[in-house]
């Protein structure tokens, strides 16, 4: 198969064909499609055409089978960008469409194009008012959010960056429950004072290296002053850190995924923010992240984010809620991975970003399941109902375990490697952030208790309906990601190696590295 696709060439198309698809399709989907209930009594719309929930999904479906193309062409031996494409765009000031993956970026593009059709479907009685409009939406911020990952330009990122603002700011604003014009305000005022910010140091940067390039390897080569750095990482990092909602930037994202309709939340718990900390933040400006002071800082936010996610967790009633404060804390695990900087570390919290938007959207599915069919998610509305559903208890137990980092599962893999990794660096952050883990097992565990195994309310839960068949082909994929993953994460992370050690290298001999650095290693 790779030798076929290499001879049609798409190593060179099949980045800007995922760009260009979705929004080519998002304009099929609301021009095209049918409202299949468009009126409030449920009844179908009179207009023609396909239901436009199947056009968004057999768009979000071709997406992901570009995504497969583009881990197939992918050589995990070879050095530099890979599936490069350089397209001019604003020649006068040195802006281009510059495109191209490497080991850090491929798992995550790949992960968020089999997510998210699965995200559609298993949400897909959810919405079901305006879908043209909600399934253009989506595919729009699927441009974006693929975008991030694999725009090489600044000016291109920042774009893509913005991209996933608007359309997540209407996906719950109008499709959103109770609560929902708040939230989405909250997180459009905290998301967008951190992106100003970063496009004046963007600018700033720009100017810096001659005012004739935007390319992130053009600017990793320019020598800039460590108070240059210290000033312009912290606008990328503040931008970075209220995006991926680390402590104390947290406070939007359990409001904003509470009032999501489920894809919305989904992509919310998709870490562009911590991707773009490795990919921008430290290796543009590696004196400042490895400044003792700023490094011990966001080492500390993270063990802090780590525990205090995990017990918020645990005190949580509502379901969204408490995945909302776990997702605060895997965050914290990716964070340590960053700053920590062994080989281990990085490696972990990559892999820790593909694994936790799997969990994270899988327990966002369940939830969603629950709230349809009894029109809350609040726990103590449930209770015993492992004996009324049992498929759906399975599944929710499974994916649980994933949560809490199970021996076996794709949760245990990121995390352990960030500990051991971190130990080599800080041993004592690295043990108090294992507490971590005990807590999570508290609250996921709690959580199984409370809904599944007391005291059943027949009145209210006897009549609840097990797995549609939908939900079981959702769930199944979830299963054999979760379990895979967790036996065999050496192909990912075989494509992660050559990635993380360019970044670590970066740091210690890039032309901004820091004249004294401290620990910073490869551990093997």
């Amino acid at each position: 198969m790779r030798d076929f696709l290499l001879s049609i060439g798409a190593a060179q198309w099949v980045l800007p064909a995922m760009l260009i698809w979705p929004m080519a399709a998002a304009l099929l989907v609301r021009f095209g499609g049918r409202d299949m209930s468009r009126n409030e009594d449920g009844t179908e719309a009179p207009s023609g055409g396909p239901d436009a929930r199947m056009l968004t999904l057999a768009a979000l479906s071709i997406e992901a089978l570009l995504s497969l193309a583009l881990w197939t062409v992918f050589d995990p031996s070879a050095t530099g960008w890979q599936a490069r494409v350089d397209l001019p765009w604003l020649t006068d000031i040195g802006a281009t469409i510059s495109l191209g993956v490497d080991g850090l970026s491929l798992p995550m593009v790949v992960m968020t194009a089999l997510v998210l059709p699965l995200a559609l479907l298993g949400s897909w009685n959810n919405v079901r008012l305006r879908t043209p409009a909600f399934g253009a939406l989506a595919l729009m911020l699927t441009t974006g959010v693929i975008g991030v990952f694999v725009t090489l330009d600044l000016l291109a990122f920042y774009l893509a960056w913005e991209l996933m603002l608007i359309p997540t700011y209407l996906l719950i604003g109008i499709w959103g429950v109770a609560g929902h014009s708040r939230a989405s305000l909250r997180y459009v005022l905290f998301t967008l004072v951190g992106s100003l910010l970063m496009l004046v140091a963007i600018l700033a940067l720009w100017t810096l290296g001659g005012s004739s390039s935007f390319h992130l390897d053009q600017l990793m080569g320019l020598a800039l002053t460590p108070r240059a750095q210290l000033w312009m990482f912290g606008a990328f990092f503040l931008a970075f850190a209220v995006k991926s909602a680390l402590v104390p930037f947290h406070t939007w994202l359990p409001d904003a995924q509470g009032a999501a309709p489920t894809f919305a939340a989904v992509t919310l718990g998709i870490k562009v923010g911590a991707y773009a900390i490795l990919r921008f933040a430290i290796p543009l400006f590696p004196a400042a992240a490895m400044e003792p002071t700023v490094r011990g800082t966001i080492l500390a936010l993270s063990v802090i984010a780590i525990v205090y996610g995990a017990l918020l967790a645990m005190s949580q009633r509502d379901m969204k809620r408490m995945v909302s404060y776990s997702s605060i804390s895997h965050l914290g695990f990716i964070m340590l991975g960053c700053f920590a900087l062994t080989q281990q570390a990085v490696q972990g919290a990559v892999v820790t970003i593909v694994n936790s938007g799997i969990s994270t959207t899988a327990l966002f599915l369940l939830v969603g399941m629950l709230e349809d069919r009894r029109g809350t998610t609040d726990m103590a509305g449930f209770g015993g109902i492992a004996k009324v559903v049992p498929m759906f208890s399975v599944m929710l137990t499974l994916v649980m375990l994933s949560t809490i980092g199970l021996p076996g599962t794709n949760g245990f893999v990121g995390e352990f490697l960030v500990l051991i990794g971190t130990y080599a660096e800080r041993p004592v952050l690295a043990v108090i952030a294992t507490s971590g883990v005990i807590f999570a097992a508290a609250y996921g565990l709690g959580a199984l208790q409370r809904v599944l195994f007391e005291r059943i309310d027949t009145a209210k839960n006897g009549a609840l309906t097990d797995f549609t068949g939908r939900e079981r082909v959702v769930m199944a994929a979830f299963a054999v990601a979760i379990i895979y993953l967790g036996v065999s994460p050496q192909p990912m992370l075989q494509r992660i190696e050559r990635a993380s050690q360019n970044i670590i290298e970066s740091v210690r001999f890039g032309p901004n590295a820091a004249t004294s650095l401290p620990n910073v290693s490869v551990v093997r």
